[in-house]
């Protein structure tokens, strides 16, 4: 609460002086939890049949958007919602006929959504079956001007790239779909990330130089002009933020193990609360509990032969620093989470608990 106040004094000569001064009492608010940054809300779709022409998303509001953007999944069609956006309903037509129910996608939860056509789920979180392996050999820049005028654009590119061109004579796109343009940038062996800018002659399309961190959001990824941020992959995680669902998997040893990456994914952990419950709230935990801190890792022989099924998953073990507390953590309720560089969180899913050994042991 403010409070102000005034001081008057006189003197013996009856003069008189005063002066005013300000503070606050009570607690201060408590500072707002981070959250994902999220220019655009994406819908990806999938028709049977493959035709996605006449395809529209229509939104509760009125908004619409042509399913422009192809992928390995389908169709998508993205807006840009206003700040403080929330929940978006939103059908998918073809033809003006509607292609299945009224979805919604809920940008404090995720900003893209997977649809199909005549089905009432709503993917949360990439599917990663539906997409082929990252090809670590190239990275792919899918590049949309709305104005359709793609004529003289150019990709430069230096850190990462197996043969950087010069600027008067930029890498070409290998085709154009109806998307846009589509550059293909062969690797240097172990690239990390590809330093690009996008130009016509002199003129960039946005005036900083551009890097794709491999690690954050893979090696393709789909742009419009003049907005930096990637149209998607946008922040996620490889799971959505629904702790009634389980798709982590304690292993023993230390590990846990989970389909798929995420993309825009700076770190990720395992949550604990020894007292009380954790849940969800406008995107963030409503409490943070106490962490395992947890790094990649890869499965060891005797690992994939007792556990076929998650050959393929992404593993992580707990950080040393952290192994005295994995007792404490598996006798309370487990999450594994997800965040963003700046610690919003991305991905949140309750954790399977298949082994429970003290580590090593194999008993």
């Amino acid at each position: 609460t403010p409070l102000r106040y005034k001081a008057v004094v006189v003197d013996g000569a009856g003069r008189t002086a005063s002066d005013t001064a300000a503070t606050t009492a009570g607690q201060p608010p408590a500072p707002e939890k981070p959250t994902a940054k999220r220019h655009h809300a994406v819908v990806h779709h999938r028709r049977a049949d493959g035709d996605y022409d006449g395809l529209l998303l229509r939104t509760a509001d009125g908004t619409t958007a042509r399913f422009a953007g192809r992928d390995a999944y389908g169709a998508f069609a993205w807006i840009t919602p206003g700040p403080g956006a929330g929940a978006i309903r939103f059908t998918v037509e073809k033809d003006g006929v509607p292609d299945g129910p009224e979805r919604v996608l809920d940008v404090a939860v995720s900003g893209e959504v997977w649809t199909e056509q005549n089905n009432t789920t709503v993917l949360k979180a990439r599917p990663e079956s539906a997409y082929p392996p990252r090809d670590g050999t190239k990275a792919v820049l899918h590049y949309h001007r709305p104005d359709g005028d793609y004529e003289g654009w150019g990709l430069h590119t230096w850190t990462g790239s197996a043969d950087p061109p010069e600027w008067n004579d930029p890498v070409l796109p290998v085709r154009e779909d109806p998307f846009g343009l589509v550059f293909e940038v062969p690797l240097n062996d172990g690239a990390a990330s590809l330093s690009y800018i996008l130009h016509k002659g002199q003129e960039k399309d946005i005036p900083d130089d551009e890097a794709l961190d491999f690690s954050l959001y893979g090696h393709e990824v789909w742009r419009v002009a003049g907005d930096p941020t990637y149209l998607t992959p946008s922040p996620g995680g490889a799971f959505g933020l629904d702790l009634r669902a389980a798709e982590a998997t304690w292993i023993g040893d230390d590990t846990v193990v989970w389909t798929g990456e995420g993309s825009g994914v700076a770190s990720q952990q395992l949550v604990y609360a020894t007292e009380g419950d954790l849940t969800i709230e406008n995107g963030a935990l409503t409490d943070e509990g106490q962490w395992l801190r947890l790094v990649p890792t890869e499965l060891t022989e005797a690992q994939r032969s007792r556990y076929p099924q998650y050959a393929q998953a992404s593993a992580f073990r707990v950080d040393p620093r952290d192994r005295d507390r994995v007792g404490q953590a598996l006798r309370a309720r487990l999450i594994a989470t997800q965040r963003a560089d700046n610690g919003a969180l991305l991905g949140a899913t309750g954790v399977r608990i298949e082994d429970t050994r003290p580590e090593g042991t194999g008993k």
